[in-house]
């Protein structure tokens, strides 16, 4: 038998991490609200930021365009990198022919063998224990309301 001070050890802890969370997001709020101002500067900072780097990026790829020069400007550079456009399915089937590329889909197969067991030989089904552990274990104990 599973000793009962086990279990309100655990139940302990909880409300301990619980309490701990509660007090953790009360001064985050209250953090955010006393500094809402740099909060607020930020994301705008922060979008500016993103405008500003794809200028950059959208100037410098202009000037390599215009120049070849490949180093446009101090702090910025172009490098060159390999896109590829193909159409998928032609790339699946070519992977399959091939048999590389692919990747099985775990969760859709264990799906389908559990659904129609006889139909997988090479698949064992068994059953093995997890243990469940109470959310509110003050009530498994007779402590809760």
């Amino acid at each position: 038998m599973i000793p009962v001070d086990q279990i309100r050890f655990v139940q302990e802890l909880r409300e301990r991490v619980a309490i701990e969370r509660k007090r953790e997001a009360d001064l985050l709020a209250a953090w955010g609200v006393e500094h809402q101002a740099l909060l607020d500067s930020l994301v705008l900072d922060i979008a500016a930021l993103a405008g500003a780097e794809k200028a950059l990026r959208d100037s410098a790829v202009a000037e390599y365009q215009a120049t070849g020069n490949k180093a446009p400007a101090p702090g910025v550079a172009i490098r060159m990198m390999l896109r590829l456009d193909y159409e998928l399915k032609e790339a699946y089937d070519w992977a399959e022919e091939h048999k590389m590329a692919l990747k099985l889909d775990v969760y859709a197969f264990e799906k389908v063998a559990k659904a129609s067991p006889l139909a997988f030989d090479f698949v064992v089904i068994t059953q093995e224990p997890h243990a469940l552990i109470a959310t509110d274990l003050s009530k498994a104990l007779g402590e809760g309301d």
